[in-house]
Parts: structure tokens; sequence; C-alpha cells
């Protein structure tokens, strides 16, 4: 059965079936993200490469996703919404069997700028497909459930790793036992394409100019993210940490982004999702200028990086309500798209200004390049003219 969302969606079980398989195929996805992206950083990192290399490997893997991410809505009208899942799955596979069996930096540089790409059309497809068939007064709770489910997997890949360690070729053989498992919840997903295939009234790039704070929260949101994802085992390292301890720092955070996002998105779906917003980024600044003078005193690390990493993530979640509550059907899959641009834009600028700022002032450069992001965002956040709502036909 080929699902064309309406105007508004009621809860059917075949919805419900297609929800669950859509969240689970993507966080597995996540987990492999998060293993994989710790992984390779640690593996330079013991060949003593430079830290603006290490960032640089993450960064190329989002410039797979901003280019990905300008073709998916086009796909979408032409390509059903299941079909696209399975060939990213199938992609994906094939890219951790290469990135296996070779040791070539060059090569590595490669097969992640690939990786990008099967990851916009696995995120965009999936985000517009969830926020299509879920009814507009569950979007808060819905979404706070697909976030929170997603970043438990960002919180499962370096739990992993830590237990697999970086040698050898385990890690790399659970990475592909994940991916098969990401594709069997889709086989059970219903069949999708977007409410409407009319080509829309603004474009990837012109987003910014529709929904300016979106596009800003989604570049803000994946340049601490991945920053902090790609360097903070690396910081925790040179800080006199061990290993394991370094990687644990990812779980703790990736922990809070988990089960804090089913109550940010209450809280947005019954406050205004706005001052929800500004609240979650005033804890991005408060948590990145904490956290690093607590890194000697263990349960305070913890705390610290649980709530900042959940609350500041909180502002993602927000994010997708409001373009769920602004967009539908092809203008939807659009908005998604740009997501997955800008998104990939904050994650490829990210980890190279993080590494370089380690180079320079090893290794206290990172958090302060990320507490100068967190309040720029701050304030921006706090500037309501930001907030105007998109000026095109189909919005609500």
């Amino acid at each position: 059965m080929l699902t064309q969302s309406t105007s508004e969606p009621v809860w059917t079980r075949e919805r419900a079936l297609t929800l669950a398989a859509l969240i689970g195929c993507l966080s597995i996805y996540g987990i492999t993200i998060s293993l994989f992206t710790p992984l390779l950083s640690l593996i330079l990192e013991a060949r003593n490469a430079s830290s603006t290399l290490i960032g640089a490997l993450a960064m190329v893997a989002s410039a797979g996703i901003i280019i990905g991410s300008f073709a998916v809505p086009r796909f979408m009208r032409h390509l059903e919404g299941r079909s696209l899942l399975l060939g990213g799955v199938f992609f994906e596979i094939v890219l951790i069997f290469a990135l296996m069996s070779t040791q070539s930096i060059v090569a590595w540089f490669v097969i992640r700028f690939l990786g990008g790409l099967v990851g916009s059309v696995l995120f965009v497809v999936t985000e517009t497909w969830i926020i299509e068939i879920t009814p507009r007064v569950h979007h808060g709770r819905v979404m706070g459930f697909y976030n929170t489910t997603l970043a438990l997997s960002f919180a499962l890949g370096p739990l992993i790793l830590s237990v697999t360690g970086r040698q050898g070729t385990l890690p790399f053989l659970v990475g592909i036992g994940l991916m098969v498992l990401a594709g069997l919840p889709v086989l059970w997903a219903g069949r999708y394409a977007p409410a409407s295939s009319d080509k829309p009234s603004f474009g990837v790039v012109s987003f910014v100019f529709v929904a300016p704070l979106l596009a800003l929260a989604c570049f803000v949101v994946a340049f601490m993210e991945i920053t902090t994802t790609s360097l903070i085992p690396v910081y925790g390292l040179r800080v006199g940490m061990t290993e394991s301890s370094a990687t644990l720092m990812l779980f703790v955070g990736a922990a809070g982004g988990a089960l804090l996002q089913i109550p940010i998105g209450w809280a947005a779906d019954h406050f205004d999702p706005r001052k929800v917003l500004v609240a979650c980024a005033l804890a991005g600044l408060a948590g990145a200028v904490a956290w690093p003078f607590s890194v000697d005193m263990p349960f305070l690390l913890w705390t610290t990086l649980f709530l900042w990493w959940g609350l500041f993530a909180g502002v993602y979640t927000v994010t997708m309500i409001l373009a769920g509550k602004w967009f539908k059907g092809v203008e939807l899959a659009t908005a998604m798209a740009a997501f997955g641009v800008f998104w990939g834009a904050g994650a490829f600028v990210g980890p190279l200004l993080g590494g370089a700022s380690m180079d320079l002032w090893n290794p206290y450069g990172l958090p302060l390049t990320l507490v100068i992001v967190a309040g720029l965002f701050f304030v921006i956040s706090l500037i309501p003219r930001f907030y105007r709502l998109p000026q095109i036909k189909n919005v609500s």
C-alpha cells in the first residue's frame, strides 16, 4: 500500500508500525555512525595524526551530507521511500567493507564522503516520512521520542567501542552487523511518497531566507555535536584521562541527549516552542562553559555532560517540531533536505575549526570554540525577527 499523507493524519495500525520501523532503522544506523566517528579518530590519534587531520576526516562525511541533501527531494518525487531506505542501507554496508579493507587515509576520505551521501538519503527520507504520518497534536512527543532513540543510539556506539577497542577488524564487523539489522525494520514499513509531487515554492538554499532560525539551529547543533563526538575523546586523552574514560564521556553526554528529548518534546507541545528553544540554547551555553572545569571531578563531569548534551540537543527537537507545523508534502521534504544541508555545513565546519583550535591552544582550544558558538546562538535565539513565520503558500 502506497501511503500519501493527508493534511491532518490520524493514527492507524499501519502508521504506528511504519513509525516504529522508521525509528528503529535510523536508530540502529545512529549506533553505526557513533561507533565509527570516534573509532577513526582514535586510530588516527594512535598514528600521531594532527588534530586538524582528525577533524578533517570527520568533516568530509558532512560534505557528502551537504551535497546529497540537494538531490534527495528530487529522488523523493520520483522514487518510493522504502526503496530509497533499503538502497541506502545496502550501500552503507558496502562502504564499511571498503573501510575495513584499507589503511589508506586518502581512501578513508573518499569512503567517508560517500557515507555522507548515503546518510543524507537515510535521514531526509526518514524524518520527512515520520513528520508526515504523525498527527500535529502529537508532533512534540513523537519528535521527542524519535530524538530520544536516536540520541540513545549515539550513546551506544561509543559504549560498544569501549568494549571492542579500536584495534583489529572487530569494530568494523560489528558495524556491518548493525547495518544488516537496520535494514530489517524497513521491510515492515509501508510504502511512501510525499503528499504532493509538485515543485516546492522554495529551494534547499533559499530555505535560509524562509526560516532562518531553523537553518541556523541545524548548523549550530551539528557544529557542537560532531565537533564534540570527534574530538572530546582526544581532549580527554590529552588532559590525562584513560582511553576508556575519554570514550565514556561520549556515552554519558549522548545518554543525556537520549533521556531528555521526550520531556523537551512534551514541553514544546504544551508551551511556546520558541521559549523552549531559548531555554535549551541557554543550557547549551552554560554547559559549554562548565564541563571543562569539572574534568578532575568525575561525578560533576558526568552530570554536567549529561545535562549539557541533553538540553542542547533539544534545540534540534524543537526545530523539527516547528518544521512539522510550518511545512507539508514536498515542501516538508525540501525543508528536511535543507536541514541536512545546514546540519552538514555545521558538521563540516565544526571538526575543522575544533581541530585547528586544539592545535593552536592544545587542548583548550576545543572548549573555547564550543563556548563561542553556543554563546552566539543563544544571543541570536533572543532576536524576535528570526522567529517570523515563513511567507510561502501551503504553510499554516
